[in-house]
Formats: structure tokens, C-alpha cells, sequence
């Protein structure tokens, strides 16, 4: 049986694709960077960051992570509207930062600090008391270092460890403010039941978790 497929526009551009297609693989077929925090190709998309919204002429914006193609939808990728919603949940996203990046001061690949450059944020507009660590720091483990108040909470790394390596350690605990991932039933990282196998470390965007081994090392100006 051949695969129905649906037909769209995305930014003018048309585009066909099977049914059940999200816009973001639609858009990824035109060449289209949808901006993203929460997505990862390899990994259910559960929408949770709002970067990727866009524009399909309803009363709110969708995700394009978790919306699926309709035949004879128009999408707007980058109207003034959309691109003003990331720029604040990037600001509020950096307003709960730590005041710096393990990631960003080593492997140089902090994703939420990049799409703030992007956008030309170069201040926290909203700073929250963020400074430090107040939501705490696990170190407890031998190779990787948790870092809880630059953790955005897009569970990446919970999807990581369930669906690529399917270890199944990473979860959530507490609530509002305190809500932090957590390792089996709230345990050290030491103490779980993680084979420091790294996956959570390759999804994470941020400076949430990183590797010690590479902790100390600061990239070389202009690298």
C-alpha cells in the first residue's frame, strides 16, 4: 500500500510529506532551522521548550516538534510573533542560569547559550537569583557532574536513557521551583543504578551534565 502523503507551505515554500509528519521534519526536508532545546531526531518529540513554535494561522502557536502536517497548511516559521516568543523564553530560560557554563567552558557546545547569541542576547534581563547553584550540584559520581540549576527540564536526558540506552535511571522529583531530574528513586547518581554509559551527557543542551574528564579544560581563543 503506497504512503498517503500530505502537502503543505512552510515559509512559501511547498513541501509534500507522509502523513503523521511533524512541520519540524517537514521544515528539515526544506532546509528550514526550526529552533530547538527539548527535540532531538533520535527521540520522542514531547514539545516541552516552546522553541519551536510557529505559525499555522490558528489562535496559538504550535510546536513544530509534536504538530503534524495537515494537506493545505501554511506555516510561518519566522513572522515577528514567533520569533518574539523564543526571544523571551530564551530570556526566561537564561534568567534561572547558574553565572557560568561547565559546557560552554569546555566542549563549547552550550545549545541554549548559542541560541542566545542568535537572538543577540548578551545580558539576563530577568535575573531571578539564579547566580550559583541554588537549586544544588551532584557530584557525586566518578565521570559525570550534575549541575541541577542549569538543568532546563527539557528531558532530554531522561528520553536518553530510557529510549536509546534503555537503562531507565533518569526521572523527575519535587515540584514547582525544586522540580529536578533524579537518578532511580531520588538517590546520589553514585548510588543508582547509572552505568555512566554518557548518553545523558550527548542529549543534555545545556551545562546540566557534563563530563569530568573534560571539566577544567577551557577551550583556546578562537578555536
Amino acid at each position: 500500500m503506497a504512503t498517503e502523503h500530505v502537502s503543505l507551505t512552510i515559509d512559501g515554500r511547498s513541501v509534500s510529506v507522509p502523513a503523521g509528519a511533524s512541520i519540524w521534519d517537514a521544515a528539515a526536508r526544506l532546509g528550514i532551522h526550526i529552533p530547538v532545546l527539548c527535540h532531538d531526531p533520535r527521540l520522542r518529540p514531547v514539545g516541552v521548550c516552546r522553541l519551536c513554535v510557529v505559525d499555522t494561522g490558528e489562535r496559538t502557536l504550535a510546536a513544530a516538534c509534536v504538530r503534524p502536517c495537515q494537506d493545505g497548511m501554511e506555516v510561518r516559521t519566522d513572522s515577528e510573533e514567533v520569533e518574539a516568543h523564543r526571544r523571551m523564553l530564551l530570556e526566561l530560560l537564561l534568567s534561572e542560569q547558574p553565572d557560568r557554563s561547565a559546557r560552554e567552558e569546555t566542549t563549547g557546545d552550550d545549545a541554549l547559550y548559542a541560541l542566545a547569541r542568535r537572538y543577540g542576547i548578551r545580558e539576563i534581563l530577568l535575573p531571578d537569583g539564579g547566580e550559583g547553584t541554588p537549586r544544588g550540584r551532584d557530584a557525586s559520581s566518578p565521570v559525570i557532574d550534575v549541575d541541577h540549576q542549569a538543568c532546563i527540564l527539557c528531558d532530554r536526558c531522561v528520553r536518553g536513557c530510557d529510549e536509546i540506552q534503555h537503562n531507565d535511571v533518569i526521572t523527575r522529583t519535587g515540584k514547582g521551583y525544586g522540580t529536578r531530574i533524579a537518578f532511580d528513586l531520588d538517590v546520589s547518581m553514585a548510588e543508582s543504578t547509572c552505568v555512566s554509559c554518557g548518553e545523558c551527557v550527548a542529549v543534555c543542551p545545556t551545562g546540566a551534565l557534563t563530563h569530568k574528564a573534560v571539566r577544567g579544560l577551557r577551550l583556546e581563543e578562537g578555536a
